[in-house]
């Protein structure tokens, strides 16, 4: 077969320009939405789905992880980099309580929401984002519009009961905490264990120290139940307020 040069030069572009796509890391939206760090599962997919897809030259437009084509689209060239900055190994979070004499499991939302129990009232929402404190994760609560009458008494919320007490003895609770502003109307976290109210945290409290990022918060108790519920309540007053929460811990005291 015979090429022209013009013919010839153009093959070569081609080949060149599909063959260095996948050379480009950009740590853009769809590399999040493909390597999702907070489920090992869509990061495991996500491996298994770079394998095939960077051993060829690409021009397929369909076939791509469902979750992926809101941050990625359909372009091809945006796949092969998120492929080309895919972690070497999969990565589990740890699920291991920090530190060792933890009673609470999965205090820092590292495996999902499990075995916590999120409870969510109108123009409110929860999610677990990123990052959390000194983590990958942690569970955030949005105030998505004007509260409605009833928050005050019917508060969104998440909770677990904590086993494993000694009926009787100290403990020592503590939770690293988060608010996006200070103001009058931006509320407080609520405290509850085995459904009495123990403890407020105001966003502007500990001079505003928690406002903008995570602040350590530990409340005292002895235990009068085994198991013990522990819940945190969300009590704003304003829309589009953003609380987070991470690292919870029950310890002896």
């Amino acid at each position: 077969m015979k090429f022209t040069s013009s013919a010839l030069l153009a093959a070569c572009l081609f080949l060149s320009s599909n063959s260095v796509e996948g050379t480009q890391c950009n740590a853009d939206n769809c590399l999040r939405a493909l390597f999702p760090t907070q489920s090992p599962a869509a990061v495991s997919s996500a491996l298994a789905f770079c394998a095939t897809y960077t051993t060829t030259i690409n021009t397929a437009t369909t076939g791509f992880p469902t979750r992926a084509t809101g941050g990625c689209g359909t372009a091809t060239a945006r796949y092969s980099s998120a492929c080309s900055c895919k972690p070497t190994t999969t990565t589990t979070p740890t699920c291991t309580p920090t530190p060792a004499n933890n009673l609470v499991k999965n205090g820092g939302f590292e495996c999902g929401l499990a075995p916590w129990v999120a409870g969510d009232v109108a123009n409110t929402k929860h999610s677990l984002s990123s990052p959390g404190d000194g983590s990958a994760t942690a569970y955030e609560f949005d105030q998505t519009g004007t509260p409605s009458e009833d928050s005050n008494m019917h508060p969104a919320s998440v909770n677990q009961d904590v086993s494993g007490l000694t009926v009787g003895a100290a403990y020592t609770l503590s939770f690293s905490v988060y608010f996006d502003k200070c103001t009058q109307q931006e509320g407080f976290v609520g405290v509850m264990l085995n459904h009495q109210p123990v403890f407020t945290f105001d966003s502007c409290d500990d001079g505003q120290q928690a406002v903008g990022q995570f602040y350590r918060v530990t409340v005292p108790f002895t235990a009068a139940a085994n198991p013990e519920n522990v819940r945190f309540e969300f009590l704003v007053g304003e829309p589009n307020a953003v609380i987070k929460l991470d690292n919870v811990a029950v310890t002896p005291a």
